[in-house]
């Protein structure tokens, strides 16, 4: 979907927005997006996504873990008028900069600290009081029959049904019974992460957070690695190290934490490509998944 200027400035105009500003941006895989000022704040509007995605990035910026800079959401929901009827919407402030996987090496290296320093945030966030938390381990085993997979099987070709069925054998022989559970985003890369003068500025997009191992966030970045050579995983590794040292933690020195994480990321992973039809990235996927296995 791609709304022209007159249908945007219109539906920001009906919510008290100034429009003299709109300007289309680079939008996300599910939505189009439009940058614009409002006076005093720079603002995204983001139309066509899901639902659930903006109730969870609005959920995320209302609790809001210590340090980490997350964009305040304005207004969400779904237009119930007008040529655009239907559609999902959501108004949040504008962060500056470029995507975190973009970086040099030269950049990612000063962003380190300040990025562990985000992840152990996130490490010490649990869910609030009267929050539903599905059992990690449940969530982890789970993989293939999420609701949004029904039917992966059908389209997938032998040779990926038959290394998922290895991987999931494998998952539920190193799945750990029980890991510290606190806030987890899950989806480090596709420019939801913003970097500006040697700072993360924003982290977005929220739709796939879980209240699980932090680890998963460590191992979504070390699965894509070989996508991303530029950044660094090494050296975060050592900067997270030295402060799980300072507290007397140590959650790589068990190995099936680690593996569990990393197995499942492959394995939603085939199956999101065998879904939306995305062959090489597929491909690229499995062989990234058979080191693992």
């Amino acid at each position: 979907m791609s709304p022209d200027l007159a249908l945007v400035r219109a539906l920001l105009e009906l919510r008290g927005f100034p429009t003299s500003s709109v300007q289309p941006l680079e939008g996300g895989a599910w939505s189009t997006a439009f940058a614009f000022d409002s006076g005093q704040d720079a603002l995204i509007l983001r139309l066509g996504g899901s639902t659930e995605d903006y109730e969870a990035d609005a959920f995320i910026a209302r609790l809001r873990p210590d340090g980490v800079p997350i964009p305040d959401v304005l207004a969400h929901g779904t237009i119930d008028s007008g040529p655009l009827t239907g559609t999902t919407y959501a108004i949040s402030t504008r962060v500056p900069g470029t995507a975190l996987e973009r970086v040099s090496r030269s950049q990612w290296s000063v962003l380190v600290p300040q990025l562990a320093d985000v992840l152990e945030s996130l490490r010490r966030r649990p869910a609030p009081a009267g929050h539903r938390v599905q059992d990690w381990r449940d969530h982890l085993l789970q993989v293939g029959s999420y609701p949004w997979q029904q039917g992966w099987r059908e389209h997938a070709m032998p040779a990926a049904i038959h290394l998922f069925d290895h991987g999931l054998d494998r998952l539920h022989e190193t799945c750990p019974a029980t890991v510290p559970v606190s806030l987890v985003h899950a989806d480090w890369i596709n420019r939801n992460v913003h970097v500006e003068n040697g700072r993360i500025t924003g982290i977005f997009d929220w739709g796939c957070y879980r209240f699980g191992d932090h680890l998963y966030d460590l191992a979504w970045l070390e699965f894509w690695a070989p996508w991303h050579r530029n950044l660094d995983l090494p050296l975060l590794v050592r900067e997270l190290e030295s402060r799980w040292h300072a507290v007397g933690i140590a959650p790589l020195a068990d190995p099936d934490r680690r593996r569990a994480c990393l197995l499942h990321i492959g394995l939603d992973h085939i199956v999101y490509n065998i879904l939306h039809g995305t062959t090489q990235a597929l491909l690229g996927t499995m062989e990234r998944l058979a080191r693992y296995l």
